[in-house]
């Protein structure tokens, strides 16, 4: 069974000789409720702490500085931190984890944190009081109803679109609780509008995020309850049938071009390019759009039907391994890096909005046009948002099944019929919690 790939390749890896973890950790004096539950050091004896994140060069640079300050405020800490893109973080978190020898404190991404939790990787968090984050967001941290995962910032799914496109060709903008039908139908008006190079939108029949949507405003729940797939057969024929339609009349572009889009890629990124008018996108890579595309972007949240279909969820969450020295300490770090204003101040928005509002409202003057439209998704988002919705342990291997899948029905190669069949059946065969 591929759900236990993930299993097998830990035990494996066992036999790897002891591996050294270079990461980091903080504390913070003014942190609140922050009791440890074992292995704790108390008082200011001198404490090491081990800290590992991935992102991108800004995202370690500001890290590093608030690091910096941590240890400057609390001289018994001493902080070392391990950080690396998002390729190959993975791995090596894998490989650190079968040689037991995870960082105390460890940057976790929703798509992992089901497999981790469940293996007792992580740290029950639950005795860690923070009361200014906001509930729906601390319940994404949960498994099973322990808080294992802290979130590290607020970020929700919607739109992005090219304005100045829309303005060009008369096409009317996104408006604040627009609908899945009035969507359908600008996108057919659009095609009489475009050149016959341009498109509406990407084809979102590509993507489990934009189905998600879907099942959503109609009122069918999100794809996952209680660790169970919950795929509504009439709503993916609905869905998956349009955009067949929708490919027919060139609404959106060839399967090829769809497939081969590249999110903030210049060469292959469609919304870019300048190929496509809009596409569904994380709040907190808005502004790195708007980089891209300077003043062309703007920002909406998903169409409704019967409920909303955007949703907020954290960007990625804190997590303290099960196997960390310095329980106490690490949850110091965490609690001082979402909470303290200067903190704040110093990371602004590199891991999403900040998840504590005094914090956001104390750097709001100094945020780009980029992060302030990250900022107006979220805005839009929480007027009727979803909520979040955990994904089960095996999720990562599913997911790769779902997307060829996806592909498959996009290429005709497969129906739709055939595909909720095959869905179910992977379902059971190749995810042990999913049913």
């Amino acid at each position: 069974m591929r759900t236990k790939k993930w299993f097998t390749g830990l035990l494996a890896l066992t036999l790897v000789a002891s591996i050294t973890a270079c990461s980091g950790g903080n504390k913070d004096e003014a942190a609140s409720g922050t009791a440890g539950t074992s292995g704790t050091t108390s008082g200011n004896q001198d404490v090491t702490l081990r800290m590992m994140w991935w992102g991108s060069q800004s995202r370690h640079d500001v890290t590093l500085k608030a690091i910096k300050l941590y240890e400057e405020l609390n001289p018994h800490v001493k902080i070392e931190p391990e950080y690396s893109g998002w390729d190959g973080y993975w791995d090596k978190l894998a490989t650190l984890s079968a040689a037991k020898n995870l960082p105390d404190i460890i940057q976790m991404d929703a798509a992992y944190l089901g497999d981790y939790a469940k293996r007792n990787q992580l740290m029950d968090l639950t005795d860690l009081s923070l009361p200014k984050i906001d509930a729906d967001l601390m319940e994404a941290g949960k498994v099973n109803g322990k808080q294992y995962a802290i979130p590290a910032g607020r970020n929700g799914y919607g739109m992005v679109y090219n304005k100045e496109l829309f303005a060009e060709y008369g096409i009317e903008e996104p408006k604040e609780g627009w609908t899945w039908d009035e969507f359908f139908t600008v996108a057919r008006d659009a095609r009489t509008k475009l050149p016959k190079d341009k498109f509406f939108s990407i084809d979102m029949s590509k993507g489990e995020l934009e189905y998600t949507a879907y099942q959503l405003a109609k009122g069918k729940g999100p794809l996952y309850v209680d660790e169970k797939l919950n795929l509504d057969k009439d709503t993916w024929l609905e869905w998956a049938n349009t955009w067949r339609d929708f490919r027919k009349e060139g609404i959106v572009p060839p399967v090829d071009q769809s497939v081969a889009d590249v999110e903030l890629d210049a060469q292959f990124d469609n919304l870019v390019k300048g190929n496509i008018l809009i596409k569904a996108m994380h709040a907190a890579q808005a502004g790195a759009y708007d980089g891209l595309m300077p003043g062309k972007i703007g920002v909406a949240a998903f169409p409704m039907a019967k409920e909303a279909g955007s949703w907020l969820k954290p960007t990625f969450f804190w997590t303290v391994s099960s196997v960390s020295k310095q329980a106490e300490e690490s949850k110091k770090l965490i609690d001082w890096l979402l909470n303290d204003v200067e903190a704040g101040k110093i990371l602004k928005t590199e891991r999403g909005t900040p998840v504590n509002n005094d914090v956001l409202n104390s750097i709001q003057a100094d945020l780009s046009v980029g992060d302030l439209l990250g900022k107006e998704m979220i805005d839009k988002i929480s007027n009727n948002a979803q909520p979040f919705t955990s994904l089960p342990a095996g999720w990562t291997d599913f997911n790769k099944d779902m997307q060829s899948t996806f592909q498959g029905v996009m290429f005709n190669k497969i129906t739709p019929e055939k595909a909720y069949e095959d869905f179910i059946k992977r379902a059971d065969d190749t995810v042990a919690n999913l049913q």
